[in-house]
C-alpha cells in the first residue's frame, strides 16, 4: 500500500512539475498546421516536413552547383514593408550566401495574407515557375522561420526545397564569405 502512494506523490509532483512546460511547449505550434508560431530562435529539430535537411557541406555542394534559387528568410523585427512603394526600412545590414534573395517575415507560422503571396510570388519568379526546381532555404542557426517557410512552399507544391539549418552562422562557421544583400521589395502593384 505504502508504494502505491509514493507512486501516486511521484505522479502528482510529477505532472505539476512538468504540465506547464508541456503545455507552453504545445502552445508554440498551430494546432491546424502545426507550424511554429511562438518563440522563432529556439532550438530547431534535424527534420522538416516536406523538405530536405541539409549540412553547410552539403549546402555548399548545393550552391555550388548553380543550380538553386538560395532564399534567406530572416525577419526584420517590427517592421512592415513600405505600402506605397513596396520597399524595407529600418532594418540592420544583413550579409548572405552570395547569389541570394532576401524575403523577410515570410517564414512566420501565421503568415498574413499579403506576406505569402509575397513568398510564393517572389519564389516563383526566381523559379521561373518552375515548381521543381531546387530551393534552398535557410535563415541563422535556430530559427524556426526556416523551418516554416519550407512548409509553406510545400504546401504550395514546390518539390524540391532544401532546408540549411545552421543557415548563414554555418556558412560562416565553415570559413566561407557572404555579401551584403537587400531585402527584395513586396509588389505592391495588385
Amino acid at each position: 500500500m505504502l508504494t502505491i502512494a509514493r507512486t501516486i506523490i511521484f505522479l502528482v509532483v510529477f505532472c505539476v512539475a512538468v504540465g506547464p512546460a508541456a503545455i507552453a511547449q504545445s502552445s508554440y505550434f498551430d494546432p491546424d498546421t502545426g507550424l511554429r508560431i511562438h518563440n522563432y530562435t529556439d532550438p530547431v529539430p534535424d527534420y522538416v516536413p516536406g523538405g530536405t535537411v541539409l549540412s553547410t557541406a552539403g549546402v555548399k555542394n548545393l550552391v555550388d552547383t548553380g543550380d538553386v534559387v538560395l532564399i534567406d528568410v530572416l525577419s526584420i523585427s517590427g517592421v512592415r514593408y513600405d505600402e506605397l512603394d513596396g520597399s524595407w526600412s529600418n532594418y540592420k545590414p544583413r550579409h548572405n550566401i552570395p547569389g541570394s534573395i532576401w524575403l523577410p517575415n515570410v517564414g512566420f507560422g501565421r503568415p498574413s495574407p499579403d506576406m505569402l503571396k509575397y513568398f510564393l510570388d517572389a519564389t516563383s519568379e526566381a523559379t521561373n515557375g518552375d515548381r521543381g526546381y531546387p530551393i534552398l532555404i535557410y535563415c541563422v542557426s535556430d530559427c524556426w522561420m526556416g523551418w516554416n517557410a519550407v512548409q509553406h512552399l510545400a504546401r504550395a507544391g514546390f518539390s524540391q526545397i532544401f532546408w540549411a539549418p545552421q543557415g548563414t552562422d554555418g556558412w560562416v562557421e565553415a570559413g566561407y564569405e557572404l555579401e551584403l544583400t537587400q531585402p527584395t521589395p513586396v509588389n505592391v502593384d495588385f
